[in-house]
C-alpha cells in the first residue's frame, strides 16, 4: 500500500487565482518619475490613469485626468508669464514628484507590486517607448495653443 503524505504533496484541490496564474502588469513609481520626466505632463496623466484602470479605480482614474487636464491648461496661462530665464526644470520636477507620490500614496509601491502574486511591472523598454510617444504629446498639447494664437496674430 503506498503511503500519502499530504505535508508533501501539493495542494491540488485549491485552483490558483485566474491572477496569480497570468499577473497584472503595473508601472511602478519610479517608472512613473522617470516617464514624467522624459515624457511631460502627458506622460504623468498617462501612467497614472493606466495603473488605477489595473487597480479598477475608476474614479481616482477620472481624477487623475480631470486634475491633469486643469495643471496643463495652467501651464498655458502661466508659461507666457514667466521671465525667459526661468528654468523649465523647475516645472518637470514637480510633475515628477506629484507623479511619484500619487503612485505611492493610491497605487502601489514597488515592494508591493514586488510582493503581490497578482502584479507585476512593465518592462522598462515599454517605460521609455511610450515615455517618447508621452513626449511628443505634451509637446503638442503645451505647443499648440500658442502655435494657433501665433498663427491668429495674437
Amino acid at each position: 500500500m503506498e503511503a500519502h503524505n499530504s505535508s508533501h504533496s501539493p495542494n491540488l484541490s485549491t485552483p490558483a487565482s485566474p491572477q496569480a496564474i497570468n499577473p497584472t502588469k503595473m508601472y511602478s513609481p519610479n517608472q512613473i518619475g522617470a516617464a514624467s520626466a522624459l515624457g511631460g505632463p502627458v506622460a504623468v496623466i498617462y501612467f497614472l490613469m493606466v495603473n488605477f484602470a489595473v487597480l479598477k479605480n475608476d474614479a481616482l482614474k477620472k481624477e487623475t485626468l480631470v486634475i491633469g487636464l486643469i495643471a496643463i491648461v495652467a501651464m498655458w496661462v502661466f508659461l507666457p508669464l514667466l521671465p525667459d530665464g526661468f528654468p523649465s526644470t523647475a516645472f518637470t520636477v514637480c510633475y515628477v514628484l506629484v507623479g511619484r507620490m500619487v503612485a505611492e500614496r493610491h497605487q502601489m509601491t514597488k515592494q508591493a507590486i514586488i510582493d503581490s502574486p497578482n502584479h507585476v511591472f512593465h518592462s522598462n523598454w515599454r517605460v521609455f517607448g511610450l515615455s517618447l510617444v508621452c513626449l511628443l504629446g505634451s509637446v503638442v498639447v503645451l505647443l499648440a495653443p500658442f502655435f494657433v494664437l501665433d498663427v491668429l496674430g495674437f
